[in-house]
């Protein structure tokens, strides 16, 4: 068996670490440049000996260029249009229904669909609405801040305050899982007196 010194192992290894493969480091940035300024030669190389084609692409370039521009544009001009809007009037006013959107515009059309849905039987719907409407006037008077991604146990924490809407919201909520996750039902009687409450909280949030 060979036998091998410490020092040798170490010359042998200093030795292969400065070999040239090892010893230079790669330039990401070189290779990235060069590999783009290959595709660019490639590019041009294939415009000059497709110039029909080129000049095709080169249009529809320009419009995908020309759309991105003017939806930027569109989008700074909304924005700035929004916090114009916003500057002018009371935040509380200026809100929008966000707890409505995919419900109704706005709160009187809501009741009126959550209404039907009570006098055909559907609960579910009924309570779902109110329950959307509730959010979006209590949102309106500052109350708590509507937000998709939140349960109703975090309205019920956010809105710690002697309201009478905040005992409506507790209520509503109750009935609400009840009926929407614990698959308990509720006489429709008791669905149109929550819907009436709800009803003057909206009244209230309005003035």
């Amino acid at each position: 068996m060979i036998q091998i010194s410490p020092d040798e192992v170490r010359r042998v290894t200093e030795d292969i670490l400065q070999n040239q493969e090892f010893a230079e480091s790669v330039d990401m940035w070189g290779l990235a440049w060069s590999a783009f300024r290959d595709f660019l030669i490639r590019l041009s190389a294939w415009a000059v000996d497709n110039p029909g084609m080129a000049r095709v692409v080169m249009i529809v370039l320009g419009i995908v260029l020309a759309l991105l521009l003017l939806h930027i544009a569109y989008t700074v001009v909304r924005e700035f249009g929004a916090m114009t809007d916003e500057s002018a009037v009371p935040a509380s006013r200026s809100r929008p229904l966000q707890a409505l959107e995919g419900v109704a515009a706005n709160w009187t059309d809501a009741f009126q669909l959550a209404k039907t849905a009570l006098e055909a039987g559907d609960i579910y719907r009924a309570l779902w609405i109110t329950h959307r409407v509730l959010l979006s006037a209590m949102d309106r008077m500052e109350l708590l801040r509507f937000a998709r991604w939140k349960t109703n146990r975090d309205y019920l924490r956010e809105c710690k305050t002697d309201h009478a809407a905040s005992k409506t919201l507790a209520d509503v909520s109750d009935a609400y899982e009840r009926v929407v996750y614990a698959h308990h039902g509720i006489h429709r009687d008791q669905a149109a007196s929550l819907m009436n409450r709800v009803e003057a909280v909206v009244q209230e949030a309005k003035r």
